[in-house]
């Protein structure tokens, strides 16, 4: 049957799915394991995904943390995947690399992969419409708050 990734999960819930991580071929008492565990894992979380989507979660890994998934951001995106605004906040503030608060064009193709990969509503659409839907302040830029409005006004259309 598998788990139901669209529901909140519970503490004990969120304690199995750790355990998993922490079996994972690369993992080390540093509390992390690398990409190369990301089949590995979705697997033993009964995440069902195409190879093409889990190329995705690699990528995304790969170039957002070098290749390195911590317990921290790993705890971090289960407790979201439930819920896409949720996610895409937690997506964004992990792919702010420089910690400005803003998503840059780099940013934004890794978070819109991710998230479209988990909410097939989700289209993923140029960087340029992206800014122009979603810059509210009409700075240029775009905010990890005006993104994350921006998901959530495109989920409830």
């Amino acid at each position: 049957m598998g788990r139901d990734w669209t529901k909140p999960f519970t503490e004990t819930d969120i304690e199995e799915l750790i355990c998993i991580f922490k079996s994972m071929p690369t993992y080390n008492e540093g509390g992390w394991v690398t990409s190369n565990d990301v089949w590995a894992l979705c697997e033993g979380l009964e995440y069902h995904r195409t190879p093409e989507e889990l190329a995705v979660f690699k990528d995304y890994w790969d170039k957002s943390f070098n290749g390195i998934i911590s317990i921290d951001n790993y705890k971090k995106v289960i407790e979201a995947t439930h819920n896409t605004v949720k996610l895409t906040k937690t997506l964004a503030e992990a792919c702010d690399k420089d910690g400005n608060g803003y998503i840059c064009v780099e940013e934004f193709g890794q978070l819109m992969k991710m998230v479209v990969v988990n909410d097939r509503k989700v289209e993923q659409i140029p960087w340029e419409q992206f800014v122009e839907e979603a810059d509210t302040d009409h700075d240029g830029k775009v905010s990890i708050v005006e993104c994350t409005k921006w998901i959530q006004n495109h989920l409830n259309q």
